[in-house]
């Protein structure tokens, strides 16, 4: 996996978005400060090929919750000890209804701020099913590559950090941001 800066990032993913068949998974990691001035500086002027601008991206955190309606959310909130399968699974039904909802917008879908996730464990394999032919997704993931593995939050107390689960993306679709 190559450790990129910004615009690099941008001219690679540039290359990737003209492939319409496969998989179209890609991962950019850095810290938090890293992710957030990559998104200001770099994508928020990329421009597609045919010349529109990349979509903004999408808070996955905050986009998840509001397919979730408030009675619902409140009693997951109220019952999530108690029933953590049930909160589970009414989030990743909210994952799906977020994927469908996101691709009918954009075929270029961008997420950042993916925190419930993994905190939650949802089921992440969504990702890279949904990313095919026309679809391209890229998530921007506080993390960094350690031996083979995807460390997300390091920034974290580490009873916090997490792994991104392994076969997901491959390595061509995987950038870390440099310093």
């Amino acid at each position: 996996m190559p450790v990129l800066s910004g615009p690099q990032v941008v001219s690679e993913l540039r290359c990737q978005l003209k492939n319409q068949s496969g998989r179209h998974l890609y991962v950019v990691l850095g810290s938090y400060s890293q992710l957030e001035a990559f998104e200001r500086n770099d994508l928020g002027p990329a421009q597609m090929v045919d010349g529109q601008p990349f979509p903004q991206p999408l808070a996955f955190n905050r986009e998840l919750l509001a397919r979730i309606e408030d009675e619902a959310l409140r009693r997951m909130v109220r019952d999530e000890s108690r029933l953590p399968t049930w909160v589970q699974k009414q989030l990743n039904q909210a994952f799906d209804q977020l994927l469908r909802h996101a691709y009918e917008q954009h075929a270029f879908v961008i997420f950042k701020q993916c925190e419930l996730m993994f905190t939650y464990d949802l089921d992440a394999s969504k990702l890279r099913t949904s990313a095919t032919n026309q679809n391209h997704l890229l998530l921007l993931l506080p993390g960094r590559l350690v031996g083979q593995r995807i460390q997300l939050f390091y920034e974290a107390d580490p009873r916090f950090e997490r792994q991104f689960p392994g076969g997901l993306v491959t390595e061509n679709n995987l950038w870390e941001l440099s310093a």
